[in-house]
């Protein structure tokens, strides 16, 4: 399964929260967000044990990423990844923002602003909480195509796409589109609206892709649909009833046996949510595991495979405090198996999904909790070490992440939290598991940014491989 994942799948999680108030609403409490984490800001930029400040948004880059950082296949001869790409939800002018995050350069110009997330005729595409999804065909190595939803807005703000569009970025643009931008298609509700997550390859050599929406198809509680970037644009697959799931806000996650499971926020036997099964070959959509509080409520994350068939998963809430779960899931029965509880201590509210080390090891994030309640990046021990916390945000490296962490290469990670840093726009961070370094080589990421939808491909692996002293040659 870890195969097959790592094969089709580039990109992760993470899953987002709705704005439900405008632009101007949202800005005015970024004001108040700045008075608030004042203190922080005049603190030197010291992390606390195993985070390091990598960059602080502001509006020159765009402030508030949701979404975890997408890796380019640039490596070092230590293997590190020297690039990434990532979205924010808005920037000055209202619109969403595509960035390129450089671990090299210092913590001043380690964030540069791409471009702004606009059709061809100037309109904002707003609130693009997704992380960037790799095309992995020839063509698109070779451009750096990069494809991202945006959840759209209110008519004030985008008054043509109202219920999220799909657009796709060339890192290296051709000369008629220096920005690199272009509008691939938008949602109108009958096929879905307001789309959170990342898009995840459809896997079969077709080149498109599947995703997932919060709301709109035919009883308004999400869809999933099919994407074509040659040009068929969004076609619905299915709509979510409330009986088999409502409200996804993650990718989906494709198994060895040719189909994909996601988790929705909402309905199922409990309305506390649900894992679901999607077959591309009749387009159906099948419930195959409900959460009931106990074990969990409300997850907002990608479902991360594991190596014996099963998948982790993460909900917000739920559990023996309320603030959080980690859980197992059984395709082959359904099974959603309780495997450790947030204490408020160790972490709350985890939105993002799982990310897998190479030494059998997960970490994660979670919104809320930890030491100053503003977070924390967990460990989770599968063979009965229980959720253990790594570290605590402290403000001034960042604060209320809520996407998934990244492999570096060199066993380290990065993510983004929503808030926090030098300007409290949100940061980047790296993260090294004290006393527990990761192989150089990471296992399979979430997308969700599943979380995420960005992996590792066996070419990739094999390119960081050979950079290593004394490798050979993978044939």
């Amino acid at each position: 399964m870890l195969r097959a994942w790592l094969e089709t799948i580039y990109s992760n999680q993470g899953p987002p929260l709705r704005f439900a108030a405008s632009l101007v609403s949202h800005l005015a409490l970024a004001s108040i967000g700045s008075l608030a984490f004042s203190a922080f800001a005049s603190l030197p930029t010291l992390a606390a044990p195993g985070i390091t400040l990598k960059g602080s948004f502001d509006f020159t880059t765009g402030p508030y990423p949701y979404a975890a950082l997408t890796p380019n296949d640039i490596i070092s001869a230590d293997g590190s990844i020297v690039e990434f790409f990532g979205t924010t939800v808005v920037n000055a002018d209202g619109r969403g923002a595509i960035f390129q995050f450089s671990p090299f350069n210092t913590e001043a110009e380690a964030i540069n602003l791409k471009t702004s997330i606009n059709d061809e005729n100037g309109d904002s595409l707003p609130y693009s909480y997704s992380t960037l999804t790799r095309s992995n065909d020839f063509e698109g190595v070779i451009e750096g195509r990069y494809y991202g939803t945006a959840s759209g807005g209110p008519s004030g703000v985008s008054s043509r796409f109202p219920f999220g569009t799909i657009f796709e970025f060339k890192a290296r643009p051709p000369a008629n589109k220096p920005n690199g931008l272009e509008l691939k298609g938008s949602f109108n509700f009958a096929d879905g609206a307001y789309p959170y997550s990342a898009l995840t390859p459809a896997g079969n050599g077709t080149g498109k892709f599947y995703g997932t929406t919060s709301g709109g198809g035919d009883n308004n509680k999400g869809t999933i649909f099919e994407f074509d970037p040659s040009g068929a644009g969004i076609t619905r697959k299915g709509s979510f009833t409330g009986a088999n799931g409502a409200n996804p806000y993650a990718a989906l996650t494709p198994a060895d046996n040719g189909k994909f499971y996601g988790t929705t926020r909402d309905g199922g036997a409990h309305n506390k949510g649900s894992i679901f099964e999607f077959d591309p070959s009749h387009s159906g959509i099948t419930l195959k595991g409900s959460f009931t509080g106990a074990n969990g409520a409300n997850p907002y994350a990608d479902l991360t495979p594991a190596d014996n068939g099963t998948f982790y998963g993460t909900t917000s809430g739920g559990g023996a405090n309320s603030k959080g779960t980690i859980f197992q899931f059984d395709p082959s029965d359904g099974s959603i198996i309780l495997k450790g509880n947030f204490t408020g201590a160790n972490g709350a509210n985890p939105l993002a999904a799982l990310t897998p080390a190479g030494n059998g090891k997960f970490y994660g994030t979670t919104k809320d909790g930890g030491d100053n309640d503003i977070g924390t990046i967990f460990e989770f021990d599968p063979s009965g070490g229980g959720i253990i916390l790594k570290s605590s945000f402290d403000g001034a490296n960042g604060a209320n992440p809520y996407a998934a962490l990244t492999p570096a290469g060199n066993g380290k990670f990065y993510g983004t939290t929503s808030g926090g840093g030098v300007y409290s726009k949100g940061t980047i961070f790296e993260f090294n598991p004290v006393n527990d370094p990761a192989p150089t080589v990471p296992g399979p990421l979430p997308l969700l940014g599943a979380g995420a939808a960005f992996g590792w491909s066996r070419k990739l692996r094999r390119r960081l491989l050979l950079q290593q002293p004394g490798a050979r040659s993978l044939a």
